[in-house]
């Protein structure tokens, strides 16, 4: 099997816009960019099935498989999903074949040749495909070559292609339309450098309000679906106030899952240690709307989804821990290897040692069979409305118990405000708070900001100022965590490194708790304080 740089690649600039009105723009004939001709434009409607196995399986490894159908042929496509850099350039593996059935495939083994070749090894050719995601789309396409200068005539060699998106989301074949994704894309044509489309891509945002975008169609479809509550009305997202607060842990869940698995591939393959952060983020949230919400699920419905949840989060997190670890001493490295050169050296390795054993252990579990029934069997939990819920329903005659989201949120978030506020005592007191009682306002408040967070669209324009608030303390106590934990790692060390190079990383650390202490007390002031009091009681009262 050839290798995956002798693969066919697709390089492309992307860029997302808020609606459809720059397309229609750029799809007229006089649309023009300095230096670059555009041909005639060219309108095409194609429907693009986007198909994974049960358990995600191709998207967990870093690929989406998509089949085409245009004007009544049916293409098959396996992308890498690659994440693109600052300017929304992708590099990534393209493979691209008519599918000889002229049908969407339903297993692995009804794919090209050459798709199944690429995928040994990842999945059987006899295992099954689902529909994860449909984009119906109107794309206007339009060839660009270099403008003419002076006497010298129009070049007709074809720098890229440019490609003007609309797409209609839906989650199934015959699935309502959920929300509308506009996108612009700019891909290379063969044999021309890639330096051509990065200016190409710098001239496009200098004379159009354009976002670069570091996420494919698929990724920015999947959060859609999975932010959508089912028989909502198009363009909705999240929660509503009506909503049961089973229901809406349930759209919280399947939000996390989703991203989680995004993150999967990074995690297992990646050396940019941001995708495990990002999937440690969401199986926290996960958590905590398991904390929040679990009450209004029946115990025995949930039970083994939480705990497959805790055993992920706990693997996510040696990892996590050992990559902030070694970050801060690779950090401290660089800032006093003139003074102390290599004295930490043997400190760092066995972190990075105990860090792969710990990455190994992670991979071990989502490369298990265990790992992949909870995956599917959770995903299908996440989209069956009524599956595990208490009915809550009061009967003739009895009290109403308050179980949706407007009756119980309300109370929930002053609660846990309150809980972070109580804290006030520990910054009234002349004595330093142990750094074990400031853990548990770091807890505090990280209950606190995803309660935020989950109905934040139903709290308005106040709520981004308070999680704002929330997050600056967050982060201060965040790293003084990291300090600590950092301090205790190095205690538990073999000791082989110089006492001096220990010693001086052990003051440094002490040297930030102790500023991270002073620049807390003033955070956590700002944010207990009555304006934010107000501000919290103002967000509570829209829902």
């Amino acid at each position: 099997m050839s290798t995956t740089e002798e693969r066919p690649t697709e390089i492309e600039a992307k860029f997302t816009l808020a609606d459809a009105e720059l397309l229609r723009k750029l799809a007229k004939k006089d649309a023009t960019i300095p230096g670059y001709r555009f041909h005639d434009a060219l309108a095409i409607e194609q429907r693009d099935i986007y198909l994974d196995t049960p358990e995600y399986r191709l998207l967990r490894y870093g690929y989406q498989l998509r089949a085409r159908v245009r004007d009544g042929q049916w293409l098959a496509t396996l992308k890498s999903r690659t994440m693109g850099s600052d300017a929304g350039i992708y590099q990534r593996l393209e493979i691209e074949e008519p599918l000889g059935a002229a049908n969407c495939p339903v297993s692995i083994d009804d794919l090209p040749e050459p798709i199944v070749d690429a995928l040994a090894g990842i999945v059987d050719e006899d295992q099954a495909l689902d529909v994860i995601c449909v984009l119906d789309q109107t794309r206007w396409t339009r060839e660009i070559s270099p403008a003419p200068s002076g006497r010298v005539r129009a070049s007709k060699a074809i720098l890229a292609t440019l490609s003007l998106d609309e797409s209609v989301i839906r989650q199934s074949v015959a699935g309502a339309a959920l929300a509308r994704l506009y996108e612009i894309e700019i891909e290379l044509a063969k044999g021309v450098d890639i330096a051509e489309l990065h200016v190409l891509a710098d001239r496009f945002m200098g004379a159009y309000p354009l976002t670069p975008s570091d996420e494919s169609k698929l990724v920015r479809a999947l959060g859609v679906i999975s932010r959508h509550p089912i028989e909502a009305p198009e363009n909705w997202q999240g929660l509503h106030p009506a909503m049961h607060m089973g229901e809406a842990c349930r759209i919280i869940w399947r939000e996390q899952l989703t991203k989680l698995l995004l993150h999967e591939a990074g995690v297992r393959y990646d050396h940019d240690i941001e995708c495990v952060h990002q999937a440690r983020v969401a199986i926290r949230r996960a958590r905590a709307a398991a904390r929040i919400y679990q009450d209004y699920f029946k115990p025995k419905a949930v039970k083994g989804y939480l705990k497959h949840l805790r055993r992920t989060a706990r693997l996510l997190g040696a990892v996590r821990d050992m990559d902030v670890a070694i970050a801060r001493l690779e950090d401290y490295q660089r800032k006093t290897r003139k003074h102390s050169a290599g004295d930490l050296q043997m400190t760092l390795e066995e972190w990075r040692a105990k860090r792969a054993a710990a990455h190994h252990a992670l991979v071990t579990w989502l490369d298990s069979a265990k790992y992949a029934k909870f995956v599917t069997d959770f995903l299908y939990f996440c989209q069956t409305p009524g599956a595990g819920i208490i009915d809550m329903t009061a009967r003739a005659g009895e009290d109403v118990t308050p179980f949706q989201v407007r009756h119980v949120t309300p109370a929930m978030l002053l609660t846990n405000f309150a809980r972070v506020r109580s804290y006030e005592i520990c910054f009234d007191q002349p004595q330093e708070t142990p750094v074990e009682t400031l853990h548990r306002l770091r807890i505090a408040c990280k209950y606190l900001r995803y309660n935020l967070e989950f109905v934040a669209d139903l709290l308005g324009k106040e709520s981004k100022d308070i999680v704002d608030l929330l997050r600056k303390l967050q982060d201060d106590l965040g790293d003084l965590n990291d300090a600590v934990v950092s301090k205790e790692l190095l205690a538990a060390g073999n000791h082989r490194d110089a006492q001096k190079g220990a010693l001086g990383y052990k003051q440094a650390q002490e040297k930030i708790v102790e500023k991270l202490r002073s620049q807390m007390r003033g955070d956590f002031a700002r944010f207990v304080a009555e304006e934010n009091r107000v501000r919290l009681l103002s967000a509570i009262a829209k829902i």
